[in-house]
C-alpha cells in the first residue's frame, strides 16, 4: 500500500470527455491506494462518527400513522378510466395502513457513506469513471442494495436506534407527503424542471447527477424524492399489490430482486416502481488514478459499488 497526493481534498475528479484529471491526495490525509488499485480512506475518528450520528438524527422527519391508497389511482381521475401508466406492477390500487415512523429528509450522500466504508476498513464504493464526475461529498450515494441496507443498520447501531431501509409502503407514503394524491413527489405535485426538479442542463453542470437538497422539499419536508431511484427493503414481485396485506406490508417473503422506487427512467410517474438486482458489483474496471503504472490495469470493483443509479434513505421504526 502507498499514499498518494491530491490536488483538492480527497475527492477523485474527472475531466470532461472522460479524461481523468491529475488525481492526488493530501500528503497527510492518510488515504491509501491498496495493492489492487482501490482507494481507502483512513478510519474515522469518534468525533466524525458522533457528528454523522447527530446530523442523521437531526434530519429525521416523523410521519404519523395513517391509511392511504397505494398504487396507480389514474383510473379514478382520468377520462375514460385510464391509468397513469400501462404497467402491472403499479396495480391494483389498494388500501395500506402504516404505523408511525421517521425517515431521512435527504438521501444518504457519499460523504456519509464514505465514513461508513472507512469505519469497516473498506475501500470507497463507485470509483469507476462513470461515477467520479458526480461523486462529491454532497452527491447521493448510488450503491448496491446491500450497501444501503448495511449502512442504515450500521448508523442505527451507532445512534442506538432501530434503523433500516424503508419498506416500499413507507417510501411511497413519505414521497406522497402522508399518502396525498400527488402524482410527483415535489413541493406542488407537479414536475417543473429547473425549479422543483433538475433539468438536463442542471444535471450536466453538476457532473450528471444533482447534489442533495438543491430543490424545494415536498409538503412533508423531504427533499429529492424522484430525482434518482431509491432502494426499499422489500423483495420485488410484479403482482405483489394484489396480495399485499393491509397493515404495514413488507413485501414478499423471498425473491430475486429488491424494490427500487423513484425516477427509474422508463415509466410515467416519478414514483415509479421496479425490481432491481441487489447484488454487489462484480468484475473489474480500468485503473483511473494518475500513477506511473498507467490506466490500463484492471482492478476489482469495490464492495457496495452500485450496478444502477439507485440511492437510498433510512428509517427509524
Amino acid at each position: 500500500m502507498k499514499k498518494i497526493h491530491l490536488v483538492l481534498a480527497i475527492s477523485l475528479v474527472v475531466l470532461q470527455a472522460g479524461v481523468l484529471a491529475d488525481t492526488k491526495l493530501q500528503e497527510d490525509s492518510g488515504v491509501e491506494v491498496l495493492e489492487d488499485g482501490n482507494v481507502r480512506d483512513p478510519a474515522p475518528t469518534s468525533q466524525q462518527i458522533a457528528s454523522l450520528v447527530a446530523r442523521t438524527k437531526k434530519n429525521m422527519i416523523r410521519m404519523r400513522a395513517g391509511t392511504f391508497d397505494m398504487g396507480d389511482w389514474g383510473h379514478e381521475v382520468n377520462p375514460e378510466g385510464l391509468p397513469f401508466d400501462g404497467y402491472p406492477q403499479s396495480k391494483p390500487l389498494h388500501k395500506v395502513k402504516l404505523t408511525s415512523f421517521s425517515m431521512s429528509k435527504y438521501p444518504v450522500t457519499y460523504g456519509e457513506f464514505d465514513i461508513f466504508s472507512a469505519a469497516l476498513r473498506l475501500p470507497r464504493a463507485n470509483q469507476h469513471k462513470l461515477f467520479l464526475s458526480s461523486r462529491t461529498a454532497d452527491h447521493p450515494a448510488l450503491v448496491s442494495w446491500y450497501g444501503a441496507k448495511e449502512y442504515c443498520q450500521w448508523i442505527g447501531k451507532q445512534a442506538g436506534l432501530a434503523m433500516d431501509l424503508p419498506t416500499e409502503a413507507q417510501w411511497e407514503y413519505a414521497a406522497r407527503s402522508g399518502g396525498k394524491r400527488n402524482l410527483f413527489p415535489t413541493d406542488n405535485g407537479k414536475e417543473e424542471k429547473g425549479r422543483n426538479f433538475p433539468s438536463y442542463d442542471q444535471k450536466k453542470e453538476d457532473g450528471g447527477r444533482i447534489r442533495v437538497g438543491q430543490f424545494p422539499p415536498n409538503p412533508a419536508g423531504f427533499h429529492d424524492f424522484g430525482v434518482n431511484g431509491e432502494w426499499a427493503n422489500d423483495w420485488y414481485a410484479v403482482d405483489y399489490y394484489a396480495t399485499s396485506p393491509r397493515e404495514n406490508p413488507k413485501g414478499p417473503p423471498s425473491g430475486e430482486e429488491r424494490v427500487a422506487r423513484g425516477n427509474l427512467g422508463h415509466l410515467y410517474m416519478n414514483m415509479q416502481r421496479n425490481g432491481m438486482n441487489p447484488a454487489d458489483k462484480a468484475g473489474s474496471w480500468p485503473l483511473l488514478l494518475d500513477e506511473p503504472r498507467g490506466g490500463k490495469k484492471e482492478i476489482p470493483y469495490t464492495k457496495f459499488s452500485g450496478q444502477e443509479y439507485v440511492g437510498f434513505r433510512c428509517v427509524v421504526n
